[in-house]
């Protein structure tokens, strides 16, 4: 993607100057300032950022839904119950319930207050409770700083979502949260 880029600009640069001849195997002819113009216009759509940071560090896809809400977690009386998807509750494990994200999928949880992540699945229905977004493992909370209170402002970025820049910066802390979702 960067070597593209890298030529796209280069090309671009090239085409820039008035006495550049284009040799498409037919004949050569002069590139006039109106071509000029539209290429670079074309170019900087092309270069545009194409991610929006919503915290320092943090930029996800402009076309992705990031949900910022109150998340809550649940502990012990549902440790061993069956979740949505089938398999048990283990308060242990870092996964939660969501009413609208596909069962499965893995959600990077940025407490807004204290600016710690956690990466989570999501294999429950919930929160039963309006007003919040996510209900949290017991583990899931611990790590983000949300016990005492029992809910946090969150923001709940979808993995897929993460420019490669922020999937870099938290990489070792998410591989080692997955590795723990199972």
């Amino acid at each position: 993607m960067r070597f593209l880029l890298l030529v796209l600009v280069l090309v671009g640069f090239t085409l820039a100057s008035e006495e550049l001849t284009l040799d498409l195997g037919l004949k050569k002819r002069k590139k006039t300032l109106v071509e000029i113009k539209e290429f670079r216009q074309a170019l900087s759509e092309l270069l545009k950022d194409e991610y929006r940071e919503i915290a320092p560090g943090i930029k996800v896809k402009k076309d992705c839904r990031v949900e910022r809400g109150v998340a809550s977690w649940y502990g012990g009386r549902f440790h061993g119950r069956k979740t949505a998807n089938g398999e048990m509750y283990d308060l242990f494990k870092f996964t939660a319930a969501s009413r609208t994200l596909p069962l499965g999928t893995y959600v990077l949880v940025r407490n807004e207050e204290n600016g710690r992540v956690v990466t989570v699945r999501i294999n429950d229905r919930g929160p039963y409770v309006d007003g919040r977004i996510i209900d949290l493992s017991q583990a899931a909370a611990y790590k983000l700083g949300m016990m005492l209170n029992g809910v946090a402002m969150v923001q709940v970025i979808p993995l897929r979502c993460l420019a490669p820049d922020s999937l870099t910066r938290y990489y070792d802390s998410i591989i080692l949260d997955i590795a723990n979702t199972y």
